[in-house]
C-alpha cells in the first residue's frame, strides 16, 4: 500500500537530528513497530512519513489502533 509522496510544507526547513534513544526508547520504538506490523502489516506509510522529513522513525509512533468496522445496524 503506497500513500504517495507527500512535500514538505518548508523545503528549506528539515528536522533537527534526533537525540540518542535510549534503551527504554529503543525498546518502546520496537514494541510501535511490532504493534503496527501485527496490525497493518508491512505497510508503506511510517516510511513515506519519515522520508517526508515529517518524523523521525518508530520512536515518533505514539501508539497503534487499528479501526475495526463497526456494524451499523443493517442486518
Amino acid at each position: 500500500m503506497s500513500y504517495g509522496k507527500y512535500k514538505r510544507a518548508h523545503l528549506d526547513e528539515t528536522l533537527p537530528p534526533p537525540p540518542p534513544l535510549t534503551p527504554a526508547q529503543r525498546q518502546r520504538a520496537a514494541q510501535m513497530r511490532d504493534a503496527w506490523r501485527e496490525a497493518f502489516g508491512d505497510d508503506q506509510l511510517i516510511r513515506d512519513l519519515l522520508d517526508a522529513g515529517m518524523i523521525h522513525g518508530w520512536r515518533n509512533v505514539m501508539s497503534v489502533t487499528p479501526i475495526e468496522d463497526a456494524p451499523h445496524g443493517d442486518a
